[in-house]
């Protein structure tokens, strides 16, 4: 079926990708667990003026960026920041938004990707600290970049942190 469909999409000129079925898969106990406990934890922190911060100490191959998107729907969120030092992880995070099927009508916004920050579906904007810390020759954000500075963030995930850690 899948073979069949990606036959298709390439006589369509439409992306193989997306003709690929939808996973089906739900969370692991490790995964269900962690979005469990950091739902508790943002649960318990309801102050318009805290900052609450959670880590997860996640080993290579946990599954974060699923687990993400599962903490995100538990907890309603629907504008989603992911900053990184390691862009080239974009991929990894637009698949598990897109190739799920607990995350139809859910958008992701990558860096060359356009979006409408008004339509009030699920949004994960995807950015590298680099690109959005970048301005243009008169020192302001870079236009492509100026919605993200106005959108009220339900909840800002910094992946790779390590990368950037100790640096300003």
């Amino acid at each position: 079926e899948e073979v069949l469909g990606a036959i298709q999409a390439l006589r369509e000129g439409s992306d193989v990708a997306k003709a690929r079925p939808l996973a089906t898969f739900g969370m692991r106990p490790e995964q269900q667990q962690a979005v469990q406990q950091t739902a508790d934890y943002f649960g318990k922190h309801t102050d318009p003026d805290d900052n609450p911060q959670y880590l997860w100490n996640a080993k290579m191959r946990f599954g974060k960026t699923l687990t993400t998107y599962q903490l995100a729907k538990q907890m309603g969120w629907t504008r989603i920041l992911v900053l990184t030092y390691k862009p080239a992880v974009e991929r990894a995070w637009r698949d598990d938004l897109e190739g799920h099927q607990d995350f139809e009508g859910w958008r992701f916004k990558g860096k060359d990707d356009d979006v409408d920050a008004d339509d009030p579906a699920p949004l994960v904007w995807f950015a590298s600290f680099q690109d959005v810390l970048g301005t243009d020759e008169h020192g302001a954000p870079k236009e492509k970049n100026e919605a993200l500075y106005l959108i009220d963030w339900d909840c800002v995930v910094v992946d790779e942190y390590h990368f950037g850690a100790w640096r300003d």
